[in-house]
């Protein structure tokens, strides 16, 4: 039977607009990390339960993370929490333990591995019943990995399940392991390659993301003592047409913001844009010209991006 988009709360709604110039990756098990982690200039950072947390550890962490959130402002940063994929036996408690214990002290939800919109029907279930238990006035939205070829052939499908779905992230090692590809350096260039060897995984998820209202993210870059390396492969993903960029590091950080800011030039013309749409949304008009191009609600929504982003560059119209 075929999945239909996600309906039972009125339909698709308007996804937050959040930056994610800059998504910092700090270890859950990491009490000093996590407490500092607000004051590395990231745009989002994330306490991760997955890969940087041993499986002997994960409880132990998973009461570290709670504890983080509650005790920590990390003042106007998203703040997200990577759990376990689907297939461990580690999702179902870390979204329960991080709901029951600190439910609305986080922003999203990162599930890795995503490879079947089944995994985040579960998912969605589960926020909805843990949160409407607790009380909550706020909804977690979700951030889906794609690191695998099946994941990308079901990622329309996956991506459409829920309106939760605020960006869809690249995970180029595993993805690279997926699909056949020898590469152990994460993220990095591949010399041999003629051009971007992610260029094709790369639109997709730019191109689903955009169907669905959502952000396009690429994933690390292993390296952070390589900015050079870093900044290329960076370069790469913006002019893809994601709109940030995981950073392993710290380093890392500045750079990214840096690299996902607007120039002025793409700044001013963006709040021209608005100014212009909010006249003909005014004038009861759902869609107009400016600058000889027609404008619409999706014109909106990408020029919000871009203002955001330059606003926290610190630009001003």
């Amino acid at each position: 039977m075929p999945l239909q988009p996600f309906s039972s709360v009125g339909g698709v709604q308007p996804r937050p607009t959040r930056l994610r110039r800059s998504v910092l990756a700090v270890p859950g098990s990491d009490e000093k990390m996590l407490a500092g982690a607000g004051e590395r200039g990231a745009d989002e950072i994330f306490m991760d339960l997955e890969d940087a947390v041993a499986p002997d550890a994960k409880e132990r962490a998973r009461r570290t993370v709670v504890e983080a959130l509650c005790t920590h402002d990390y003042g106007g940063t998203v703040v997200a929490v990577r759990v376990n994929d689907a297939t461990t036996p580690y999702q179902y408690r870390d979204i329960v333990t991080l709901v029951q214990g600190a439910g609305g002290r986080f922003d999203c939800l990162i599930i890795p591995k995503v490879d079947h919109p089944g995994q985040l029907w579960f998912v969605e279930h589960l926020l909805t019943q843990l949160e409407a238990e607790a009380g909550l006035d706020v909804r977690h939205g979700c951030e889906v990995q794609i690191e695998s070829g099946t994941g990308a052939v079901h990622m329309l499908e996956t991506a459409r399940v829920t309106d939760r779905i605020e960006s869809l992230t690249f995970g180029p090692g595993d993805y690279a392991a997926s699909i056949g590809v020898p590469q152990l350096r994460i993220g990095m260039p591949e010399p041999a390659y003629p051009g971007y060897q992610w260029a094709a995984i790369a639109s997709q998820i730019v191109t689903v993301a955009q169907t669905v209202g959502a952000d396009a993210i690429d994933g690390p870059y292993s390296d952070f003592r390589d900015a050079d390396g870093f900044t290329q492969m960076a370069t790469r993903a913006r002019l893809s047409g994601m709109d940030g960029k995981w950073c392993i590091h710290p380093s890392q950080v500045e750079l990214a913001n840096e690299l996902f800011t607007p120039t002025p030039e793409q700044f001013a013309d963006a709040a021209e844009l608005l100014a212009a749409y909010r006249e003909h949304t005014g004038a009861g008009r759902g869609a107009g010209l400016h600058d000889g191009r027609m404008i619409d609600e999706a014109s909106r929504k990408m020029a919000e991006k871009l203002v955001a982003r330059g606003r926290a560059g610190g630009l001003e119209p």
